[in-house]
């Protein structure tokens, strides 16, 4: 599963906007929930990406050409 948007309900990671009312186990129904502090932080970390990431020439992505440090 992705990295939610670190703005993303506390309870299940979905954004504000198409949030609704959802259902998950620990929260039950449940409108969207400002997350934590450290949920934001924690989020936009795992949203860097890794320290071996190799990233395309062309618009910065994880995806396309990619720049090879061997060649």
């Amino acid at each position: 599963m992705p990295t939610p948007r670190p703005n993303g309900c506390r309870h299940d990671g979905i954004d504000q906007r198409t949030h609704g009312r959802q259902w998950t186990p620990e929260a039950g129904w449940h409108t969207w929930e400002q997350p934590t502090q450290e949920q934001i932080k924690d989020r936009m970390r795992g949203r860097r990406p890794g320290p071996n990431a190799k990233f395309c020439i062309l618009c910065l992505s994880e995806e396309h050409q990619h720049i090879d440090d061997e060649e």
